[in-house]
């Protein structure tokens, strides 16, 4: 029995499934309604990613996967065997690959620096009167606008990663 195949596909498989689904409760759910409740949203995604620590999980799980994916991905290729790679099931697994690091770099590129943004504005209203400045309006904007894109590109891109893990062995 291979107990590091056995603990990387553990390790990839469960962390790909929590990024997922918090993609998808993110994308469908969390963001629409903290969306459509305006200002009144915004303490509830503070609290979910910060105190929650949402922020932290999201990018640590995403991590995991890529680490134990690229290990996977080693062993399979026999240490990048062009052969392996240029076949259709190492074709499947890069174009996966690819995929999911584009939603991982994309994530930090933009969710990120959005959630910063809102959170610091937050705390200035907080600490203020709690009416946004110009400003901090276009502050929020641009970091509701970089979220709206997020959420756009980062599901499909996961979904195309894990739809192409599923079937590659196949291939």
């Amino acid at each position: 029995m291979d107990w590091l195949l056995i603990v990387l596909r553990v390790v990839h498989i469960g962390s790909a499934m929590s990024w997922f689904g918090g993609a998808i409760i993110g994308s469908f759910f969390l963001g629409p309604t903290a969306d459509a409740l305006g200002r009144a949203g915004q303490p509830f995604m503070e609290h979910l990613m910060n105190r929650r620590r949402m922020g932290v999980f999201f990018p640590i799980v995403a991590a995991l996967t890529i680490l134990s994916g690229a290990a996977l991905y080693w062993r399979d290729s026999g240490g990048l065997q062009l052969d392996w790679i240029t076949s259709a099931v190492g074709l499947a697994f890069t174009v996966g690959g690819l995929a999911a690091i584009a939603s991982f770099v994309g994530g930090l590129v933009l969710i990120g620096p959005s959630i910063a943004a809102q959170t610091a504005v937050q705390g200035e209203l907080a600490a203020g009167d709690g009416i946004p400045t110009e400003v901090q309006r276009q502050r929020l904007e641009w970091a509701d606008r970089r979220m709206r894109l997020a959420r756009r590109v980062d599901l499909p891109l996961l979904l195309l990663a894990g739809l192409t893990m599923a079937v590659a062995r196949y291939l």
